[in-house]
């Protein structure tokens, strides 16, 4: 059950684009979840987004607004869900997403902080959710073993 707060450069996404975004972010930390892709599932896949104002990215102590095409992401998930391999996976689908929104006029910069949350530390609606609830409700295909009857 993805949740992601993700940042933008200002100015490099038009509303198109950050449509596009969202649901490419969407996809790429759902697959690396193992969230299978029916609606029911994807519906709790969170994606928050802000962006900076004008003047409010630099590089090299230089505003950067119009050279950078930035996306800085903020990954909360429970901890066991994600290998190594899965986090690879979600870094290079977020990347060719950019890159190829960001077109030929600025660079494409993406960051990850993937965020585990340890197990009893997250609390939603009220309760604390533990891995074999969560993996349920989320139906992680990776971890139907902490699920299945």
């Amino acid at each position: 059950m993805p949740l992601l707060r993700v940042t933008l450069t200002p100015g490099a996404f038009d509303d198109r684009s950050k449509t596009a975004l969202v649901e490419a972010l969407t996809d790429a930390a759902c697959r690396a979840e193992g969230i299978p892709d029916t609606p029911e599932r994807r519906s709790r896949a969170l994606v928050l987004l802000d962006e900076l104002p004008p003047g409010g990215f630099s590089s090299a102590g230089q505003c950067a607004d119009a050279v950078v095409a930035g996306v800085f992401i903020d990954w909360q998930v429970s901890a066991g869900v994600l290998d190594g391999a899965r986090k690879e996976q979600f870094a290079r689908s977020v990347h060719a997403a950019v890159t190829e929104m960001a077109g030929t006029d600025r660079m494409a910069v993406t960051s990850c902080v993937i965020d585990e949350v340890p197990e009893g530390q997250w609390a939603q609606n009220g309760r604390i959710r533990r891995l074999p609830e969560v993996s349920r409700i989320a139906g992680f295909e990776h971890l139907h073993q902490l699920y299945d009857d």
